[in-house]
């Protein structure tokens, strides 16, 4: 077998969301997620295993709130002209600040970025579209509108420490962290425990959605009104069936990533459309994608930075 099937996609949405209203905050066992899918812990191991072979299951890294670091951060959608398309992309992913960068159908182009400020976040938006030959973009995610709620956390050389160390493999136990950061476990497990209570960072895989064959994935995007979001954003994940992933705590917008065939990915935005106060609906397929191989590194550093100013007013 050497595509998806329905327990693959069901270890998948476990793996990643759960029973919770966005993703996991932090790795779930493979007892937990066999429990909840009904098979034994060796069959999804096996099936993870599997995911690695066919390349879909890459690194595990962690996901940094930007507000937790005064920084701010976008998911902008570029019409993309450039040609060679696939040059143009792997120049984009080398863009300081730039997470990440998804390859879509009619020539749509995701950018995952983080910036110093908002002035610096629109200078490599203006940098990137020139990349691209984009004369078209949009804002998916803006991190200052959409979540106005997060602010800064005071960080220590040892959080700093501590989340480099995660932000290049977030698999590693207390004790190989507690090591390589010249720490107690107990230290890691504390100081660990309270960044993941305020929410400043959550483990996750790192996922090559285009390697699968035989099978798309999009991403559903979606805005409705502050006021309607819960019970919104309520009959959104109950009808939308075949969800892997969810960005949706934003006030007024939200995004799924979904499978299927092309009819079920269509069916999928047209049920949400009919959704009374739905607005703006919309889906890119996936069809490629690009890891930005300096990202960890730019991270890192603005973790130290972030740490030294806090130590800085604290003395």
């Amino acid at each position: 077998m050497d595509t998806f099937d329905e327990l693959d996609f069901d270890i998948l949405r476990e793996l990643t969301v759960g029973s919770g209203d966005y993703l996991r905050s932090d790795r779930v066992s493979l007892e937990a997620m066999a429990r909840a899918v009904g098979v034994h812990r060796s069959t999804v191991a096996d099936r993870m295993a599997r995911w690695s072979r066919l390349g879909f299951l890459g690194d595990w890294t962690i996901d940094v709130d930007p507000g937790a670091l005064g920084l701010v951060g976008a998911h902008v959608h570029f019409v993309s002209k450039a040609q060679p398309r696939r040059r143009a992309l792997q120049l984009a992913a080398l863009v300081e600040g730039v997470a990440g960068v998804l390859a879509f159908d009619q020539s749509w182009v995701g950018v995952i970025f983080m910036a110093d400020s908002a002035d610096a976040l629109t200078r490599t938006e203006r940098l990137i579209a020139r990349m691209l030959e984009a004369e078209q973009s949009s804002r998916i995610v803006d991190t200052a509108l959409d979540y106005p709620e997060s602010l800064p956390v005071r960080l220590s050389p040892v959080d700093a420490k501590l989340l480099t160390v995660l932000l290049h493999d977030s698999r590693q136990t207390p004790t190989a962290v507690a090591k390589k950061a010249h720490v107690t476990v107990r230290t890691v497990e504390r100081r660990l425990g309270r960044l993941r209570k305020v929410g400043v960072y959550f483990v996750r895989p790192i996922f090559h959605f285009a390697q699968v064959p035989g099978v798309s994935f999009g991403f559903l995007c979606f805005e409705y009104s502050k006021g309607a979001r819960e019970v919104t954003l309520r009959q959104i994940l109950r009808i939308v069936t075949n969800q892997v992933g969810r960005q949706v705590e934003a006030p007024t917008r939200g995004q799924l990533v979904i499978h299927g065939s092309a009819r079920e990915l269509d069916d999928a935005v047209q049920a949400v459309a009919s959704i009374p106060g739905v607005r703006d609906v919309f889906l890119r397929t996936l069809v490629g994608e690009v890891e930005a191989p300096g990202f960890a590194a730019w991270l890192s550093e603005r973790i130290d930075r972030q740490s030294n100013a806090a130590s800085g007013r604290h003395h």
